[in-house]
């Protein structure tokens, strides 16, 4: 069985990602989103549970310490996890991995590791102009 992929974001981010990953590398069962605008606590964490149940799942969040990623935590249980500070680059790893790892764990440290990667500050290839 394929661990599951549920991004949780604010507005449309998450749906964005999901669409651009799937663009990418294809359609994939267990691998969707969610927006929590307008959504209060408890109704996100009901959609939560219903969602992934106890099936091994990774919730991915846009920023830690907010109401999606604190509502992940709250529901999810063992064999399941959550990741925050979603980008393409961390989803297209979970795609092309998820059926080489059996572990979630295992498979959320190589999606954070590819995500974190991604992460780069680029500067103009110009050399600097001397000021007139």
């Amino acid at each position: 069985m394929s661990i599951g992929g549920l991004v949780v974001t604010h507005g449309s981010l998450g749906e964005s990602l999901v669409a651009e990953a799937t663009r990418l590398v294809g359609e994939h069962e267990s691998f969707t989103w969610m927006a929590t605008a307008g959504i209060s606590a408890e109704e996100i964490r009901r959609k939560l549970r219903t969602r992934v149940g106890s099936d091994p799942w990774i919730i991915f969040v846009d920023s830690p310490g907010t109401g999606p990623a604190v509502c992940a935590q709250d529901v999810i249980g063992e064999g399941q996890a959550v990741v925050t500070g979603v980008n393409l680059a961390m989803l297209l790893s979970f795609l092309i991995h998820r059926d080489r790892y059996d572990s979630v764990e295992e498979l959320a440290r190589r999606m954070v590791r590819d995500g974190s990667r991604a992460l780069e500050v680029l500067w103009s290839r110009d050399p600097p102009h001397p000021r007139d």
